[in-house]
């Protein structure tokens, strides 16, 4: 793939940090294009290059945000107790992403719009799951589970989960302690530490 083009990513890059300052002091549903392209410097054909709205882009990055610590590890020769304790690292890193982005979640899920970034976390979890489930399948687990049924189940549950999680009325940032706790409701067959 080739490398993208310094000016895309740096009005990109300035777009982002933009929205993080806007989102502090005003509801998302309020932030306009032209706001938003004011604050970064950028002109609105620019943004309207790479995003159709402004919750496109926080969905974005949002999603990029969450996605990034969920890179599964090399897991060559790891007994499944070993693989659930990888896993876990991994969803809670991704809590712990949404701990420190909490205004710009709160945000998202609180806006009109929330449904977009509904629907991509969904969807980024059924992709991380599917992986998951066949890594647990390849080491015995979890051999009789319908993927079809269980996976987009399991990834709702995440999404709503990391929604609950930021959107919360106590401002816990304990992600470990969430992330266990979101493990515990998993489904029987979600693999488990020893």
């Amino acid at each position: 793939m080739a490398a993208r083009d310094p000016r895309t990513v740096r009005t990109v890059e300035d777009l982002r940090a933009a929205l993080r300052q806007c989102v502090i002091g005003a509801p998302l549903d309020e932030l306009s294009v032209s706001e938003l392209c004011r604050a970064a410097g950028v002109q609105r054909t620019s943004f309207y290059t790479h995003y159709s709205s402004v919750g496109e882009l926080l969905t974005a990055m949002l999603v990029e945000a969450v996605e990034e610590p969920l890179e599964i590890p090399d897991l060559t020769g790891l007994s499944i107790s070993e693989v659930a304790v990888e896993f876990q690292k991994t969803l809670i890193s991704a809590y712990g992403v949404a701990t420190r982005d909490r205004d710009l979640f709160r945000a998202a899920f609180l806006s009109n719009g929330s449904s977009s970034l509904r629907r991509a976390l969904t969807d980024m979890f059924d992709r991380r799951l599917r992986v998951a489930l066949a890594i647990w399948i390849s080491h015995g687990v979890a051999a009789g589970v319908d993927a079809d049924v269980a996976i987009p189940f399991a990834a709702g549950g995440l999404t709503a989960s990391m929604e609950a999680w930021v959107c919360g009325e106590d401002e816990d940032e304990d992600e470990v302690r969430w992330a266990d706790s979101v493990r515990d409701q998993m489904p029987p067959w979600w693999p488990r530490p020893v």
